[in-house]
């Protein structure tokens, strides 16, 4: 796959579009002279491979924290490896290693928010994860004890959380879930508790960060490795393999969304390392469809075998009922699977199938998970599209409409401005331009 530019990592680091990055340049440079008319095509051309002008870099340079001298000794973009948002600390499995990674997450700047693995180090951190012996994660004598209470309490919190992000999407949980964790970290640091309680705690935390991370997805677009790596942390500490391959299946599906399919891929066959044959099958069939969808993004014919294995998974946990089941997996259900199986179909080139599929997902939906089933539809409409069925199309998209006026999620909205935006050369027809006209009141 295309290696990513520097910019564009620099640029999502801090969660700015092309146009709010070229805003950016305008109002620096104004103030610093001379004054640039920097377009987000322009953004877009220096991301493709085009060098900006030297003062330009340097209005760069100096937007994202990094010594402007720096443009003088390294080419572009090389210079860019020395944003600081890049410095990854990377963190020992053990408790304090956790504990310290989860303290980097939600402790540091608001600026400072993203981080991508180069596949190299991606893969050798996922090694350590997979071969990293678990230490204890309580029996701390020091603080006062931390009782059955407040521990229930703080998983009924993330609980809810989850609740939030299925129903209502990203918008509201990142600021929450980091604040949450915040609490979680102090207790971990200053309190006592037993080797459970402390086992449950970083449990918490491990979902917290997944929620968190997955909800800056949701709402800027971006795979940000350092907290889904925190999650991991966490997950490790508490001494639960299948929760942290549910943090790598969300982190695959983060990152096969920001052309990252690769690495997704890696995430999501070491995720089955270490659940395969040895957790519940409900759990077995979410990985392997997330490492479908992976390899649908690389045109990897395998997918097809693992959407199988998914579907045999969840059946017999459908039919089993297993009360081993942890509480979490509740979200791999039929319409969950059912839709994993069309946008793979979508993807492979088969929007037929996709159509059909999507459809018998709406079936199953049983109107929880609004935002997934709004995506789902906008998927389904781009496959009546992609067939000519262009009134077909529109109605399913106003059928998305619906259901993103519930939710404040971008992972839907974004795919739906971009379907309205291929339409555009058939505004002659009422439908397309019905739809067009509701679809511009999207944020």
């Amino acid at each position: 796959m295309p290696k990513i530019h520097r910019l564009v990592i620099a640029r999502e680091a801090r969660h700015l579009t092309r146009p709010e990055l070229a805003r950016a340049l305008r109002q620096l440079s104004a103030e610093r002279k001379p004054a640039l008319g920097t377009a987000p095509s322009g953004v877009l051309r220096w991301e493709n491979g085009r060098e900006p002008e030297k003062e330009t870099q340097k209005f760069l340079a100096e937007l994202f924290d990094i010594d402007p001298h720096l443009v003088d000794i390294h080419p572009w973009p090389s210079w860019l490896e020395f944003d600081p948002l890049q410095q990854y600390t990377d963190f020992p499995w053990t408790p304090q290693g956790a504990l310290d990674a989860l303290k980097d997450s939600v402790g540091s700047d608001m600026h400072r928010r993203s981080f991508l693995f180069s596949s190299t180090a991606l893969t050798a951190s996922l090694f350590s994860w997979l071969t990293a012996d678990p230490a204890a994660a309580g029996e701390i004598t020091s603080g006062r004890r931390l009782g059955e209470a407040a521990v229930t309490h703080i998983e009924r919190k993330v609980r809810a959380l989850r609740r939030t992000d299925d129903e209502d999407g990203g918008g509201t949980l990142i600021r929450e879930t980091e604040a949450a964790n915040e609490m979680v970290a102090d207790l971990l640091a200053h309190r006592s508790y037993s080797l459970n309680h402390g086992r449950r705690l970083y449990a918490a935390a491990a979902d917290l960060e997944r929620i968190r991370a997955w909800a800056i997805f949701d709402v800027y677009g971006s795979c940000d490795d350092r907290i889904f790596k925190s999650a991991l942390h966490s997950a490790h500490s508490a001494d639960d393999p299948a929760l942290g391959a549910h943090i790598l299946t969300f982190w695959a599906a983060a990152a096969y969304n920001c052309d990252r399919p690769a690495e997704a891929e890696t995430m999501a066959t070491a995720a089955l390392s270490t659940v395969r044959g040895k957790t519940a099958p409900r759990v077995q069939a979410l990985v392997y469809a997330r490492r479908a969808r992976a390899r649908s993004h690389l045109g990897d014919q395998r997918c097809w075998s693992d959407l199988d294995l998914a579907e045999r998974h969840l059946h017999h946990a459908e039919q089993s009922q297993d009360e081993g089941e942890p509480e979490w997996a509740y979200w791999m259900d039929l319409s969950e699977f059912q839709g994993s199986r069309a946008s793979t179909q979508l993807a492979m080139g088969r929007p037929r199938d996709a159509e059909a599929t999507f459809a018998a997902a709406a079936r199953a939906f049983d109107g929880g998970a609004v935002r997934t089933h709004a995506l789902y539809r906008v998927r389904q409409a781009d496959a009546q599209w992609r067939q000519g069925h262009h009134d077909q199309a529109c109605a399913t998209a106003h059928q998305a409409l619906d259901l993103t006026d519930q939710i404040s999620s971008q992972r839907a909205t974004g795919p739906l401005r971009d379907l309205v935006g291929a339409m555009a050369a058939h505004q002659d027809l009422a439908a397309v331009r019905d739809l067009r006209e509701r679809a511009s009141a999207l944020s």
